[in-house]
């Protein structure tokens, strides 16, 4: 069994270091030996989900103490009344002290990031978030006008705009009719609509891809057209909360995204100087992270252009940069954590992050 160490995950809340053999899986899934601080970790975390779900939903895991060696008591509540022979075993260490806990039987995966699976959570549970303020506030800034508006079409092509708005009354806008005016906005004047407009850009300014956008709320709108999603509002009796919450999301994912551009820097060290191992630092575009450009080095003033390093290592550098930049951070962001403008590179709006010494 050629095995390695890594860490894993089955339920995308919680990572567990352990043993696991990548080219030994089960429709996919793999088979993790763990130490018995991190079963009891895993043990943790089952309890918290029985409490929270109920024990017919989830399987638990319990540490038993006492004897030479822990062992570990693997219950499936689910399974007590009609399969009461399957409904639980006993998992006792191996000869190196690892306890492989359901293999192949749950969804465990590998998760390559290591830590970096928290900082990524947090950034994305934040974005969420923040797109979720966001849907809230563009609805407040709607029912100025349209009282009874649930939910509004919007169109990501461009800039992207609100093309359409449902209400509870069935006077949705457009009407295509004559309530919609000479001007055709019907019930809105053209400074709602652009305040809404505007809310529904800054939040597109750090990612617009259809299928992250419905992941964090802003669901597809299908039946309407290509990128159309449907933001639907706060329910109708609930208070208007203001910019306030906006604001407070916004900071929050301003936050999270500079504290992953800081942790992804040791991961991103590293990747670089697999391709370079001299590297001091690295070169690359903002707005397009997939044009890497030179890797500085220890010589002072030297630069190694990507052209001179075999192409799957710059490609391995160009993966990592697409995850650092994946919220798509401002000039501000970078700076405040350490990447700085390159001189007379304006046009791609290219930095340079130094590294820790190795």
């Amino acid at each position: 069994m050629a095995v390695i160490d890594t860490y894993v995950c089955v339920d995308d809340e919680h990572i567990y270091p352990a043993l696991v053999d990548p080219d030994n899986r089960w429709n996919g899934w793999v088979s993790p030996g763990f130490t018995i601080d991190a079963v009891r970790q895993l043990a943790a975390h089952t309890e918290e989900m029985a409490e929270e779900y109920g024990h017919d939903c989830t399987d638990q895991i319990k540490v038993i103490e006492g004897g030479p060696v822990p062992v570990v008591l693997h219950i499936r509540w689910q399974y007590l009344d009609e399969e009461p022979a399957s409904a639980a075993n006993v998992v006792k260490p191996d000869d190196d002290g690892r306890y492989w806990i359901g293999g192949w039987e749950w969804t465990w995966y590998i998760v390559e990031e290591g830590p970096l699976f928290y900082s990524k959570k947090r950034a994305f549970n934040a974005w969420r978030g923040m797109l979720d303020a966001t849907a809230r506030r563009i609805g407040e800034v709607v029912r100025t006008q349209m009282p009874d508006a649930l939910a509004a079409i919007v169109d990501l092509h461009g800039l992207g705009h609100i093309q359409a708005v449902t209400s509870a009354s069935g006077n949705h806008w457009p009407s295509n009719d004559s309530r919609d005016g000479d001007d055709g906005y019907g019930p809105f004047d053209t400074e709602t609509l652009g305040e809404a407009d505007e809310l529904m850009r800054k939040a597109l300014d750090f990612g617009r891809d259809p299928v992250e956008l419905e992941m964090g709320g802003w669901r597809r709108a299908r039946d309407i057209g290509q990128n159309m999603h449907r933001l639907v509002f706060a329910p109708q009796d609930a208070e208007p909360a203001g910019d306030g919450p906006l604001e407070e999301a916004r900071e929050r994912f301003t936050e999270t995204r500079r504290q992953l551009l800081t942790d992804y820097v040791p991961s991103l060290a590293a990747v670089c100087r697999e391709a370079v191992p001299d590297a001091t630092g690295v070169i690359a575009s903002r707005t397009d992270p997939r044009r890497l450009l030179w890797f500085a080095s220890a010589d002072e003033g030297f630069c190694t252009r990507t052209v001179s390093i075999p192409a799957d290592k710059a490609q391995a550098v160009i993966d990592r940069l697409m995850d650092v930049f994946a919220y798509e951070p401002t000039a501000e962001d970078l700076a405040a954590c350490g990447w700085t403008p390159v001189s007379g590179e304006e046009d791609i709006d290219a930095h340079l992050l130094m590294f820790p010494a190795a």
